[in-house]
């Protein structure tokens, strides 16, 4: 799938985390879709428990809650995962979530790594 795919899909999807992550693939992000498909059920359930997770650890993200509230109304069986690193520009990991054709965005998340202390 090519980052340009990926942009038109994300943009359709809409929201504020789909528009930063469109913006991180106009702006060249790596990227990719896993082939395969997961458990759209499975997934959901995973992804409840690290947003607990992100959230406890205080690392930054944008769209937790709102994508695993997407992936838990999703009614098919599976989707596929891909990922947008817009981290070299100081930008998120973004998860992302689609259904089995690739056709469109189930759910979108982005994550920064964590802040360190010099401590």
């Amino acid at each position: 799938m090519t980052g340009k795919d990926l942009e038109r899909l994300l943009r359709a999807k809409g929201g504020e985390v789909g528009v930063l992550c469109a913006k991180a693939l106009a702006r060249g992000a790596e990227h990719e879709v896993w082939e395969g498909e997961a458990k759209a059920d499975w997934i959901a359930a995973m992804y409840a428990r690290r947003e607990r997770r992100v959230r406890k650890a205080g690392q930054p993200s944008i769209g937790f809650p709102g994508a695993v509230a997407d992936l838990r109304a999703y009614t098919g069986d599976h989707v596929l995962i891909g990922y947008v690193d817009d981290r070299p520009c100081g930008g998120f990991y973004f998860q992302l979530f689609l259904d089995p054709w690739a056709a469109h965005i189930v759910a979108c998340l982005g994550v920064r790594p964590s802040p360190r202390s010099d401590r």
